[in-house]
């Protein structure tokens, strides 16, 4: 996943950062070459190491949820999955990822909900697996998946792992493309009524390929394609594909956790420019020779604005008020100014002192790109 950092467009055109022009290495090179306490350089370039490390992600749960299933289907190197949180004579797994997607497959029970209390709300997702259980239509997940999030007050999306692992892993073949039509053609309601009633053999000769479908696709995504197919014969394999992939719900899974993991990688940041502004202060003029100097100078430079921007408009107590931005980069100066402005106020209002110092990273930010953008700070 990419950092928050990463946009579209031509960022160096707009007065953002690039990663070509980062001061941050050019400190820690500095810092070392000054003679400052080898102290102070030590604890910044482990402070920036802790930024650049990516963030962690675990999958948990009860056991036989589809723990497995829901990381094979997300198919990220950063995740890992734990042991099951309901393992008898055991404790619980170690829980400590920047980001947490939790596995239910049914309703939460009290396992569930014990684990989840304990959990950050703004870095959790909560994945209610084995959708095609729940109900008899899409809908039916949905509607329990926003009961579950009003009772959790967390975000709860339905999936189903197992299908969005087969689109990921596999392909619908001209023979498997050539039945399904068939099987759509007969228009037989017996085939979308159950896995058993799908592969009877009162329905024709045709069992093994059935069958086959099966294993291949399961119950939901062959109910899918039939339906598909019925509505539009001439659909290729591979768009049959792209709407098994869009029905199993993975695709709203992955868009979240790239939103969560841009916050924890911009919250991050903010904590490293608070870290050395900590080794700033403890660097004394004359006895850490230039550390001081050369940190301030870092902390007001462009990267360190864009960055505290970034953390500003991240931190959960404010993150709301930037719900409508497509991104943390303005489009032009007017737009860095009305931002600016906007700031301004939320850090004149009575909200809490955190979300108050938030907003004023955030329009210093703007202001900082406001004065590149329009020429105002040459």
């Amino acid at each position: 996943m990419p950092t928050a950092t990463e946009f579209n467009g031509q960022p160096r055109e707009r007065g953002v950062p690039t990663r070509e022009q980062d001061q941050l290495d050019q400190l820690l090179v500095q810092l070392q070459a000054s003679g400052a306490d080898p102290q102070i350089g030590y604890h910044a370039g482990v402070a920036a190491n802790s930024w650049r490390r990516p963030p962690r992600i675990q999958v948990t749960g009860r056991a036989h949820s589809g723990r497995t299933t829901v990381l094979h289907a997300l198919a990220l190197m950063s995740a890992a999955e734990t042991g099951p949180v309901d393992e008898p004579g055991q404790p619980d797994p170690v829980i400590d990822a920047d980001l947490v997607v939790y596995v239910l497959s049914g309703s939460p029970l009290p396992a569930d909900r014990r684990v989840l209390d304990e959990l950050p709300r703004e870095r959790t997702v909560v994945v209610l697996n084995k959708a095609d259980a729940i109900g008899t239509r899409w809908g039916d997940a949905v509607y329990a998946a926003d009961q579950y999030s009003r009772e959790l007050g967390l975000v709860v999306l339905p999936v189903v792992a197992s299908l969005a692992v087969r689109t990921r892993a596999g392909a619908v073949t001209d023979p498997e493309l050539a039945a399904l039509r068939r099987l759509a053609e007969s228009g037989d309601p017996a085939l979308t009524l159950s896995s058993d009633l799908f592969v009877s053999p009162t329905l024709g000769p045709d069992v093994a390929e059935r069958e086959q479908l099966l294993e291949r696709w399961d119950f939901y995504g062959i109910t899918c394609a039939l339906g598909a197919l019925r509505r539009a014969p001439d659909l290729s394999g591979h768009q049959v594909l792209q709407i098994l992939h869009a029905v199993s719900g993975i695709d709203p899974l992955h868009r979240l956790l790239h939103r969560r993991y841009e916050q924890v990688t911009a919250l991050r940041g903010g904590e490293l420019l608070d870290e050395l502004a900590r080794l700033a202060a403890r660097a004394v003029p004359g006895v850490h020779g230039r550390a001081r100097d050369l940190i301030e100078d870092y902390l007001d430079s462009d990267d360190a604005m864009w960055t505290a921007l970034c953390a500003g408009v991240a931190n959960p107590a404010i993150a709301h008020l930037a719900a409508g931005y497509p991104s943390p980069a303005p489009a032009d100066a007017d737009d860095a100014l009305y931002r600016a402005e906007r700031w301004r106020a939320v850090v004149s209002s009575d909200m809490s002192p955190a979300a108050r110092r938030a907003a004023l990273r955030a329009h210093n930010g703007y202001v900082r790109l406001w004065e590149r953008m329009s020429s105002a700070g040459l």
